[in-house]
């Protein structure tokens, strides 16, 4: 009689402990023809609302005020990466252009970048990521610590001269290699 109840606790275990070792997983896959490696894995962020980078990628800020478009996202090199022109492990640097929802003209906002954080691990990065702003609406947040593959969020707020300040949030899968 004990001999099914430890099959059952043991394929329990081995069920949890397969969760685990998935980390943050993604049926998700690159789509946009850009050089991502043909060993990147998008499981590692299925079940979640992370996606895969692609150019253009645009994200309405919480108070549908703005719309925040990802120009660009490259992966910085480091002594055991020679960097990507798309999102990978590493620190990743994007160009975000910021306009407004009702009419598509250049944001008159202040960004700042909030740590990245993974929801389905309860941590995120230790730095925040600098913001340097460009021609009117256009941004370069630099320096994004995206530490281990997964399901992270980025998080950018918004304030205007006056008014109340809005956030944009772009859920992004960082692929396995």
């Amino acid at each position: 009689m004990r001999r099914p109840l430890q099959l059952a606790a043991s394929t329990w275990m081995v069920g949890v402990a397969a969760m685990a070792l998935a980390g943050c997983g993604s049926d998700a896959h690159q789509t946009d023809g850009s050089a991502v490696s043909m060993d990147a894995d998008f499981s590692v962020c299925a079940g979640t609302a992370a996606v895969p980078y692609s150019a253009g990628w645009t994200a309405t800020s919480a108070a549908g005020t703005y719309v925040g478009t990802v120009v660009s996202a490259v992966t910085e090199p480091s002594p055991t990466s020679p960097g990507a022109d798309h999102p990978e492990v590493g620190l990743g640097d994007w160009v975000v252009n910021v306009t407004e929802a009702a009419g598509g003209a250049p944001a008159d906002v202040v960004m700042t970048a909030e740590r990245p954080f993974m929801p389905r691990h309860g941590h995120g990065a230790t730095t925040t990521p600098p913001v340097t702003p460009g021609s009117p609406g256009m941004f370069t947040v630099t320096k994004m610590d995206f530490f281990m593959p997964g399901y992270w969020q980025v998080t950018l707020d918004l304030q205007p001269p006056s008014g109340t300040s809005d956030t944009l949030t772009y859920a992004i899968c960082i692929p396995s290699s």
